[in-house]
């Protein structure tokens, strides 16, 4: 069984969803302990419980010290992932971007097709909002071979959540590497912006608010959807901003919040658009951590070059190569670095 120190690097709820989803992919039984300990309510809370059961029945896996709180997580897979329908209730806005993060790896090497339906938050805060995960992170999956499609039906903010979405994943027999360089041109910049139960010039604000930081910023063709549509149980609102490049996307999103004018909202997130266009990287800061357990079970070597490694990124390197075996390296080229890393090649079992 290999053990997995939850307190080491960033120390978050990452650690335990990819350290899960490995084990599932892997077929490898795993012990999780100190989970969460940097942070001031440590252990499980209810959303991480949610990605664990989740990954669990998919893999018909035998799980002990499942209870909120709990610092200690054993899992020991009992069958490769299967396809079929699974629906979760994640309760209240617990994020559904977090348990797709974990879930979706899994997915992708299921024995067959998976439609997934869970109900929870959508744009809530310390998550990738659920649009920045559908036209940043699934694009850059798809470059490596993941086949999927997002529907959001409803949105979820805190904190009544309720938001419910549709996964359509259609396996993969093994994931493709990756080369990401630094990128020479911005084929188009897009976004959405979006509010319900609140006047529709909240996410028209948001957009006109974001527009105008990017064309001071010299970017000028800028294309972004107003969605006032979507329903919620909830009120609340957001947008989301990418650029898609010759080499790849990076995104920069913001959530509306209680006494945070529209015009903040759009600003955030044209800002960091703006930072991660401006170093020339192919992903930005939240992408590369994401895309790292795909190196690690690709078939052949991937690098992604990015101006400074991140302590997610960081971390999540080094959970892969203590489960799955591989080696991380990083090179310094200039003002830039490169992560390499030659994945393990996983293969789909067929049914």
């Amino acid at each position: 069984m290999i053990e997995v120190d939850g307190s080491f690097g960033e120390g978050g709820g990452q650690l335990l969803r990819y350290s899960v989803a490995l084990s599932a992919i892997l077929g490898v039984p795993i012990k999780i302990f100190n989970i969460r300990a940097k942070r001031s309510n440590p252990g499980l809370r209810p959303q991480h419980m949610t990605a664990v059961k989740l990954i669990a029945s998919i893999v018909n896996a035998e799980v002990e010290g499942l209870k909120v709180g709990s610092m200690t997580v054993t899992f020991k897979p009992k069958t490769p992932p299967k396809g079929g329908n699974y629906n979760m209730n994640i309760g209240t806005a617990g994020s559904i971007p977090l348990v797709l993060q974990a879930s979706l790896p899994v997915l992708t090497f299921a024995t067959n097709s998976v439609m997934l339906r869970m109900i929870g938050g959508t744009s809530v805060r310390w998550s990738p909002p659920l649009p920045y995960f559908k036209e940043v992170l699934l694009p850059l999956f798809e470059k490596m071979g993941v086949n999927a499609v997002i529907k959001i039906l409803r949105r979820g903010f805190y904190p009544k959540g309720g938001g419910l979405v549709e996964v359509q994943v259609k396996p993969v027999d093994f994931l493709s590497p990756i080369k990401l360089d630094k990128f020479n041109e911005i084929k188009e910049i897009r976004g959405i912006s979006y509010c319900s139960n609140l006047p529709s010039h909240v996410a028209v604000r948001q957009a006109d608010s974001a527009k105008q930081v990017l064309r001071k910023a010299g970017y000028e063709d800028v294309e972004i959807e107003i969605d006032t549509k979507t329903p919620s149980p909830g009120r609340g609102s957001g947008i989301v901003l990418w650029a898609i490049t010759d080499t790849g996307i990076v995104g920069g999103d913001s959530i509306g919040e209680r006494g945070k004018r529209a015009e903040i909202v759009g600003q955030e997130a044209a800002e960091k658009l703006i930072k991660a266009l401006r170093s020339k990287v192919p992903v930005d800061d939240h992408a590369l951590d994401n895309l790292i357990i795909y190196m690690s079970l690709a078939k052949g070597e991937s690098y992604i070059v990015a101006r400074e490694l991140t302590s997610h990124a960081e971390t999540a390197m080094k959970l892969c190569e203590n489960i799955a075996g591989v080696k991380f390296t990083v090179e310094k080229e200039n003002d830039y670095i490169k992560i390499l890393c030659k994945g393990i090649g996983v293969s789909r079992k067929s049914k």
